[in-house]
């Protein structure tokens, strides 16, 4: 009879034979802080060919639609550099997002996997998002508060419900800066929701457009 230990020998040499990546990373994340009203941002991840035959990078995949990625070129020869620069599309996202790139080589079978980290600014903060009345509850007012973020003076002249079963009224609070959204349902016998456009303009020009909720439910 084999011995287990026995049996787990040529697993375990198996294993410790299996090549190493030849393309050695300066880094496998990347942070960058996107500026306000950025439309896009760039992250760049840097390599080098440790091994002693050219390396071809080939399939790029990238975890979102709002990032793609490419390399620089496709064949690397032993000991030269490249990069990756990957491109994410801010669009109105804010936030903190964090992007998987998976990129294949003909080095090795096993995909590398970089992490892109972004950090998209506030242009205004509303709270609460959402507003809610009980159906056959009194209708009283409701307000939400809208502040611009830091370091961004916003100028908010218009609120527009998508239902005109709600009244809404923009309240300047301390101009430019924070600002009070008054929502009241014109009745509350059956259900209803709409969403409040607020537009406003920041001090550079740039147009702003945030929403807020109102249900009766």
């Amino acid at each position: 009879m084999v011995s287990p230990l026995r049996l787990l020998v040529p697993v375990v040499a198996l294993a410790a034979a299996a090549p190493a990546m030849a393309l050695e990373w300066k880094t496998t994340l990347v942070e960058v802080a996107a500026e306000p009203f950025q439309p896009a941002v760039d992250l760049v991840y840097e390599f080098r060919n440790a091994g002693n035959r050219p390396v071809a990078v080939g399939d790029i995949q990238t975890s979102c639609h709002c990032i793609s990625a490419a390399a620089d070129k496709r064949v690397y020869q032993p000991g030269e550099t490249g990069h990756l620069t990957a491109h994410f599309v801010v669009a109105d996202r804010f936030g903190l997002y964090e992007r998987t790139i998976s990129v294949v080589s003909d080095d090795t079978a096993e995909a590398q996997h970089l992490t892109a980290r972004i950090s998209v600014p506030d242009i205004a903060v509303v709270t609460p998002r959402s507003l809610e009345w009980s159906v056959g509850a009194a209708g009283d007012d409701q307000s939400v508060e809208i502040r611009a973020g830091a370091g961004l003076t916003v100028d908010f002249t218009e609120a527009t419900p998508t239902n005109n079963n709600f009244t809404v009224r923009l309240e300047p609070v301390e101009a430019g800066h924070l600002y009070r959204l008054h929502v009241i349902p014109r009745s509350t016998a059956t259900v209803a929701n709409a969403a409040i456009r607020v537009h406003g303009r920041e001090k550079s020009g740039h147009d702003v457009l945030v929403s807020a909720y109102a249900n009766v439910r």
